[in-house]
């Protein structure tokens, strides 16, 4: 029989009863937020009530999640625009307090969930008393990872663990930093997004929001914005000649003097009609007045990253996208925003200027893309793509030489393989010790990206690579596996107890398998062998025997392959490349420069995806003196010989 909802009531405090069955709000979300939410001195710089007008942009996706056709909404904004604190957290204000529904807030590691909900979120919910009074009694139903509102339940998540992010439904899904979150690896991989996303399809009421700043085109937000059926820009009118136009950096104007002080305090925006200055204060006043508009032609995401101008007759308003019948199939919708609209004091046109020369600066003097890289994704809000070879790249693209790959130079003694986990899978490089003129050099006969254990085991195991003018094949000697990582398969595995459990099984195979790790401490030596007597984690179970694990010093290391990377041709101990060497290699061997730090100590910046660097480098330390050189090279010639391995010349 169904309850007498009479009798129920009387049964429940009043108040209690007009939280639970109270219906929304007849106000639009945005006014919603306006009158409700507040911003606690925990979080904000400027606490108190959240404002639209202070970010007069952020009304337009709050319009969307308030509308209810739509269903995912994509934030790519630069930094400082107010898009976690004034759309995302201010939405699940809203939710809690008017339109209940189980949720969940995804983040890259359990550190960053817990770091989000114990800065972020609490301040603002206990700020909010429409969100305040639908607390729990009972303290301890209100944790850093679940929040058990009298009305629905809030869980914060984190790549890597299955049961986090696939087995709870959700009827609203918060992605943030959507680009940090990768893939697991191993047998059963999963992607973190796509798995937390199936859980919402049983709601046909769902709203998913995603943010990020983007990294690569081939990162998650720039894919999830690509996929939008409409992307939204925001339009802007001068306040001389009241044109409507996107503000493009190309229009941002400093002059000839690049002095810093002079730049941060004169740089203007040059209006694209009139060509009269629009100031910092005159940015804050239009913003106000300001228009979502997507654009109507083709491939719009391109259009953004390669930075062609937009027509306003080709494009369509996003009130009239959000009211108009003819267009509720819509259900994705995106948002792209450069942080030169920030009216705060790190958004202004000066400021911005200013980064923008000292990163050419960089560019142009040292070759280094990273500072201009990061004014790209975190100013423009586009990811960085490389779009050719750099003059180093270019140099280094002569080390290949006329031999196929998977083929050994003559006079081959060993085979070193090194083995970097990252992006879902394992980075393979393989290295040939070979004999010239008595001294050992390296050249790289393979490389190669393997997904998951068992075809990593099988890999080590049955390869066997043919030597110039020899009968006989040489098999991977010695191997060694990164054991670093973030969260594996389950809430308490990591990759490091995951690693660890896989060189056991290789041990039990017979095979030359070590784990490695960066020397936390560099000493002079290159290498030194620990031993691990404990697994990882809560576990702390004893390894019988202990597990062999080497400490690279991988500064030192990589100043060596850079000696040998730079011996002049056909020289002994050059390190050469075999012929089908592509340009991702080479940008990967690349990807880190050496500079001075603030107090002139030297250090690798890393400026590029780096797995291949990262497993060459531990190739090449298994040939090294202090670590597996004279046991590999023990048949070849005498002790002095074999010392001349590839630390010659470096010392």
């Amino acid at each position: 029989m169904f309850p007498n909802l009479y009798a129920e009531r009387k049964k429940v405090p009043s108040e209690a009863w007009e939280i639970i069955w109270r219906l929304p709000d007849d106000i639009s979300l945005p006014d919603w937020v306006e009158a409700n939410v507040r911003l606690s001195d925990k979080m904000a710089a400027e606490p108190g009530p959240l404002r639209i007008s202070r970010t007069p942009y952020i009304r337009g996706p709050l319009e969307a999640l308030g509308n209810i056709f739509i269903e995912e909404i994509v934030l790519v904004w630069g930094r400082q625009l107010g898009k976690s604190t004034g759309v995302q957290y201010a939405f699940a204000c809203y939710v809690v307090a008017q339109d209940p529904g189980p949720a969940t807030f995804l983040l890259p590691t359990r550190d960053k969930a817990k770091e989000i909900s114990e800065t972020k979120l609490d301040p603002i919910f206990r700020a909010c008393p429409e969100v305040a009074r639908r607390m729990p009694d009972n303290p301890d139903d209100y944790t850093k990872l679940r929040m058990n509102f009298q009305t629905m339940i809030f869980a914060m998540a984190w790549a890597g663990s299955d049961t986090q992010t696939t087995t709870r439904s959700n009827r609203y899904l918060f992605v943030d930093e959507a680009d940090e979150i990768k893939k697991t690896v191993g047998e059963n991989a999963i992607d973190p997004i796509k798995g937390i996303e199936q859980t919402t399809t049983t709601f046909s009421n769902r709203k998913i929001v995603k943010t990020s700043t983007p990294t690569t085109p081939e990162g998650n937000i720039w894919q999830a914005l690509k996929q939008c059926q409409r992307i939204f820009e925001y339009w802007v009118a001068c306040p001389h000649c009241g044109v409507y136009q996107i503000l493009y950096w190309e229009n941002v104007r400093f002059g000839e003097d690049h002095d810093p002080v002079v730049v941060e305090e004169n740089a203007y925006y040059d209006c694209e009609a009139c060509q009269k200055e629009i100031s910092n204060l005159d940015k804050i006043r239009i913003l106000a007045g300001g228009q979502w508009r997507a654009r109507l032609t083709e491939g719009p995401c391109d259009q953004i990253m390669k930075n062609i101008r937009a027509k306003i007759e080709e494009t369509i308003d996003l009130e009239t996208l959000l009211t108009d019948p003819k267009y509720r199939r819509i259900k994705k919708i995106g948002f792209h925003l450069p942080k030169w609209y920030s009216p705060f004091s790190g958004g202004t046109f000066g400021v911005i200027a200013k980064e923008f020369l000292e990163a050419n600066k960089d560019l142009q003097e040292g070759g280094d893309f990273a500072p201009m890289r990061n004014w790209r994704i975190y100013n423009a809000a586009r990811p960085w793509m490389e779009e050719s070879l750099s003059k180093t790249e270019l140099e280094l693209m002569e080390n290949l030489i006329d031999l196929e790959p998977n083929v050994c130079p003559a006079n081959t003694v060993a085979v070193t393989c090194g083995i970097d986990p990252s992006e879902g899978g394992f980075f393979v490089d393989v290295l040939a010790w070979h004999m010239v003129n008595q001294t050992i050099s390296a050249h790289l006969i393979d490389y190669r990206k393997i997904f998951d254990w068992d075809e990593l085991a099988n890999f080590i195991k049955n390869t066997a690579y043919p030597v110039v003018g020899g009968a006989n094949k040489k098999p991977i000697l010695v191997s060694g596996l990164d054991t670093g990582g973030s969260e594996y398969e389950g809430e308490d595995t990591t990759m490091t107890e995951a690693a660890y459990q896989w060189l056991l099984k290789m041990r039990k195979m017979g095979l030359n398998v070590f784990g490695t790790k960066g020397m936390s401490h560099p000493s002079k030596n290159r290498a030194k062998q620990t031993k691990i007597e404990k697994m990882p984690g809560r576990s702390g179970k004893p390894i019988p025997g202990g597990l062999v694990l080497w400490e690279i010093n991988t500064g030192e290391m990589k100043r060596v392959l850079w000696f040998h990377l730079k011996i002049e041709k056909d020289n002994p101990g050059r390190f050469t490349f075999h012929s089908q060497t592509d340009a991702d290699y080479i940008k990967q061997i690349l990807a880190e420069k050496e500079v001075r730090d603030k107090t002139g100590n030297w250090e690798w910046v890393r400026r590029g995806r780096n797995h291949h660097l990262d497993g060459t480098v531990i190739a090449m330390t298994l040939a090294e003196r202090d670590c597996y050189g004279l046991q590999i090279f023990s048949g070849v010639g005498s002790k002095a010989v074999a010392r001349r391995t590839i630390s010659k010349g470096v010392e």
